[in-house]
């Protein structure tokens, strides 16, 4: 049974909101919101055809992993305030996002994106936000098209949120600890005087092979951060160069929840290889963390790994370069660390936080010059 076969095998719901999705899937296709962690259907990625022959004929999953300001927006909306008077742009797409996925049995999980609003807005409104969340995603399917395709200005049918039992939000992640320890040295490179892009990357590689751990995401982040030829990364690292320093760790800190973002994406692309029920889409209006995304997971099989690296890496860096950074991952990828090099961290169980905390205090001490 294959795809061309889909007309004759489905029958739709009478009242199934096919135009309305055909509509809705135009919005997200000119946005290009989404990061599919699999090989799209040849009808392409967001043609409605694809999901419902995906969720309905082969009985599978699509999970979407939106970032934080897709879910917040979505809580936002969900509590009925006017379009017309929150003057967000982005209210419509993250509507087409949602009316999507309910329409087509996508499930969307956020936690990622609420453990990230927890430090910043306090345990009890990240639980808020996550239940006025949960009151989107089990509202109406056609009020949601509706306010996306600009038919209404708000959601009116609002039920209120359930009790969520309490989760400690704000918790520090392990792997957001991790994340923020490279974005730390991330920053210190691009704040070092005398050092040329190029080697801002091989250091940050020579330094995670030797005294961290082989971070991909926040790698290939620093690959496209520190590119000398117009590179898509407005929005990351905000306030570095700010005379008030802690504004420059809070950037530092948002730019970790990117890169966990992505790991996240990541690590549930590879959990999954096993067992091929569950597809798993990343969902961001940030251009950057999708062009970081998309080079992550990368975009055909044809080629080796290090190869498309250097593809993608060569529309920002001389083509010399791009070949340089690519081989020198690969080679730190392929070599096996000695039970000597592991030895050194048994007596410290918070290696990361140490080296965190030093970085952290020379970034806190820079001036401009």
């Amino acid at each position: 049974m294959g795809y061309e076969d889909f007309d004759a095998l489905l029958m739709l719901p009478a009242d199934f909101p096919y135009a309305d999705l055909q509509a809705v899937s135009l919005i997200l296709d000119n946005e290009n919101v989404f990061v599919p962690g699999y090989i799209p259907p040849d009808v392409g990625l967001y043609h409605v055809d694809g999901f419902i022959y995906h969720a309905w004929v082969e009985n599978s999953k699509t999970v979407l992993l939106p970032d934080r300001n897709i879910v917040s927006r979505l809580a936002k909306i969900a509590k009925g305030e006017s379009v017309a008077n929150n003057g967000d742009v982005h209210s419509r797409k993250v509507a087409a996002i949602l009316a999507f996925a309910q329409c087509l049995d996508i499930q969307i999980e956020p936690s990622i994106a609420f453990h990230e609003l927890a430090p910043h807005q306090g345990n009890s409104e990240a639980i808020d936000e996550l239940s006025w969340f949960r009151v989107a995603d089990n509202g109406s399917p056609k009020e949601w098209l509706a306010f996306a395709l600009r038919e209404a200005d708000r959601i009116k049918t609002i039920a209120p949120p359930q009790p969520i039992d309490s989760i400690d939000l704000a918790k520090p992640l392990k792997r957001w600890r991790r994340n923020y320890t490279a974005a730390l040295k991330i920053a210190s490179l691009e704040l070092a005087q005398n050092i040329n892009a190029l080697d801002k990357v091989l250091a940050l590689f020579r330094w995670m092979y030797s005294d961290f751990i082989l971070a991909g995401p926040a790698a290939i982040l620093a690959c496209v951060y520190f590119a000398p030829n117009s590179p898509p990364k407005k929005g990351l690292f905000k306030s570095l160069r700010s005379p008030t320093r802690e504004r420059a760790i809070e950037g530092i800190k948002n730019a970790a929840w990117d890169i966990t973002h992505l790991s996240n994406f990541v690590q549930h692309i590879s959990a999954e290889k096993e067992n091929s029920g569950r597809r798993f889409i990343f969902a961001t209006l940030d251009e950057s963390l999708r062009e970081i995304a998309r080079i992550l997971i990368g975009q055909t099989h044809d080629i080796p790994p290090q190869e498309e690296l250097f593809l993608f890496l060569k529309q920002w860096w001389p083509a010399d370069d791009a070949q340089r950074i690519s081989a020198t991952w690969f080679e730190y990828t392929n070599k096996t660390r000695n039970a000597d090099w592991w030895d050194q961290y048994k007596d410290r169980p918070d290696y990361v936080g140490e080296i965190a905390s030093q970085i952290e205090k020379d970034i806190l001490a820079w001036r401009s010059k």
